[in-house]
């Protein structure tokens, strides 16, 4: 079971879902549920507006680095959200937080908290 809050700066209180990594559920699918953000987004990793922060909660180790396709880099890195050192190393640590593409994010067996 995952443990997925959501913080944005016009939210009274954070939403914290909790989620079965079997469903296999991207962090857009729950933003849309939540209706957290607008429906028109691509969901496709074209354009980058699903872009949000992901921090890993400790849980007693490190998180493993992070390895994120080309496309997913590439956009972030245009928009400014990764470093070019970021952009060319073939593993990006987890901490701290990390721009990600919520659509490309799938929810596994983990406590993150989602900055929007």
């Amino acid at each position: 079971m995952a443990t997925v809050t959501f913080l944005r700066a016009d939210m009274s209180r954070p939403i914290t879902v909790r989620v079965r990594s079997f469903e296999q559920r991207t962090l857009l699918s729950l933003l849309m549920q939540f209706e957290l953000v607008d429906e028109d987004m691509c969901g496709l990793a074209h354009c980058g507006s699903c872009a949000v922060k992901v921090a890993v909660k400790s849980c007693g180790s490190e998180p493993r680095p992070v390895r994120l396709d080309s496309s997913e880099k590439t956009i972030l890195f245009e928009s400014g959200r990764l470093s070019r050192e970021q952009y060319e190393a073939p593993v990006v640590p987890a901490r701290p937080a990390l721009w990600r593409l919520a659509c490309r994010y799938v929810v596994k067996y983990e406590e993150i908290v989602v900055a929007m």
